[in-house]
């Protein structure tokens, strides 16, 4: 088990102040870490048009839809199209943790979008509905219970396991899995793998056989970070899902809807996927096969080491499944093209969102530190941006001379620019100049008000 995280921070941090100013200060020409960016290879087909309207006339974060967008389209289709990893059947049964802050991120709001299409969808295909879950998962009993089997003896039960379980408050489910002698975090690292979830429960009588349960929940980065203490995230919880952080990207104060038009020629478009990656039967189990094409495997032969390289610390803990979700990401890719082969794009689109995943495991374990460090500064950060405000196109170096009577630290400093620029919506930018003498290498890193 890894160190306590929050701790790991405080050290890190502790650290950093004890570098020399000499060696601090040579770090005046490095580019700040923003937040991540989603490579365009990763809005493949037609995900890229469902970002597309659902981001045309509100703040959602393109992320937060596509991954919404993903995560459901997974449950629908069920266990009916599937790919062999070695021995091993590998389903589409993603998990998302999407990231952001409280109310700014716009977590929820890429939600709506998504359950219009995909309510549209489901009028369209007369099929059985996608059960769905919002929040509340209080045990693992619980969530196995919704999708137990039909026995002779007992009320209920279904045929359909396939499960959409959005938790808006994830930092509860977090809680509750960290009561003692509580099964939730074995459930849900149960239901990920695809396992028949059955408690052993003195008198209990049922059981779920291959449940499909796809999650997505929300949280904000503090309480991602204070909270993963609680469980045992580190050593097979939180490391089965996709931690994306999202921000508000814009400014929109009339939100408009979607219009119907829109709503219903991608849902025409998508209901033709479902019924291609499931044959017609959503509760049918692997008769769709899907396979890497011989182009495929050699890229991913070519890929493989870098994407299986180990990892230091936090991210090394939290980024242990990268490959298995590189290949079912492509697998759901392949599947948004029609086509039982998974291509060369196909992984280039999965390898998309595994990067974001990784920047954003960084971004929140080693900007958050600077960040909160920055925010107890923050009658010196708005010193700072009203200089910028005045002196536009200033250097690093600029800002530092001017601000040498408050006697702040270049760590302090670089605290500052990096909460001006991951504000939401961003309050400055940064820009790296060529050498001014015309030679190879780095130039100066200027700034502006965004």
């Amino acid at each position: 088990m890894l160190d306590n995280p929050i701790t790991e921070i405080i050290n890190t941090a502790s650290n950093l102040k004890a570098v020399n100013l000499i060696e601090a200060d040579n770090r005046a020409d490095e580019l700040l870490n923003p937040p991540p960016v989603l490579a365009k290879e990763g809005y493949h087909g037609i995900l890229r048009e469902v970002a597309r309207i659902a981001t045309a006339h509100s703040e959602a974060s393109p992320v937060a839809i596509a991954a919404n967008f993903i995560g459901t389209f997974s449950a629908m289709i069920g266990r009916a199209s599937y790919q062999y990893i070695g021995d091993g059947l590998c389903h589409p049964r993603p998990f998302f943790l999407i990231t952001g802050r409280t109310g700014k991120a716009r977590k929820g709001t890429a939600e709506f979008t998504v359950r219009k299409i995909f309510d549209a969808v489901e009028v369209k295909l007369g099929f059985v509905t996608l059960a769905r879950h919002e929040g509340g998962a209080g045990s693992g009993e619980g969530l196995g219970y919704a999708v137990r089997d039909i026995e002779e003896g007992n009320t209920g039960g279904t045929d359909d396991k396939r499960l959409l379980l959005i938790e808006a408050e994830f930092a509860g489910l977090m809680a509750n899995a960290s009561r003692d002698k509580s099964t939730l975090s074995a459930t849900i690292r149960t239901a990920w793998d695809g396992k028949t979830i059955s408690p052993l429960v003195k008198n209990s009588m049922w059981a779920a056989t291959d449940p499909h349960i796809c999650l997505i929940g929300h949280i904000t980065a503090p309480e991602l970070i204070g909270k993963m203490s609680d469980v045992d995230a580190l050593s097979g919880f939180l490391n089965r899902f996709i931690i994306l952080h999202v921000a508000r990207a814009r400014l929109v104060p009339l939100p408009k809807p979607t219009s119907p038009e829109d709503i219903d020629r991608v849902a025409s478009i998508i209901a033709e996927l479902v019924c291609f990656a499931t044959n017609g039967d959503v509760t049918a189990k692997n008769t769709k096969r899907i396979d890497l094409s011989h182009a495929a495997m050699k890229f991913w032969c070519e890929e493989y080491p870098a994407l299986t390289a180990e990892q230091d610390g936090i991210a090394g803990a939290l980024l242990v499944r990268t490959e298995i979700y590189a290949r079912m990401l492509a697998m759901v890719f392949a599947l948004m093209d029609k086509s039982s082969l998974i291509e060369v794009v196909h992984i280039k689109a999965a390898l998309a969102w595994v990067n974001y995943w990784k920047a954003s495991v960084t971004y929140i374990f080693q900007t958050l530190s600077a960040k909160a460090e920055s925010e107890r500064l923050n009658e010196n950060a708005a010193d700072v941006l009203e200089f910028i405000r005045k002196n536009s196109g200033c250097s690093r170096s600029a800002i530092t001379t001017a601000f040498k009577h408050s006697k702040l630290s270049s760590i302090q400093m670089t605290g500052i620019l990096n909460h001006l620029m991951n504000s939401a919506p961003p309050l400055i930018r940064q820009q790296q100049l060529a050498r001014a003498d015309g030679k190879p290498g780095k130039g100066a890193i200027v700034f502006w008000i965004k």
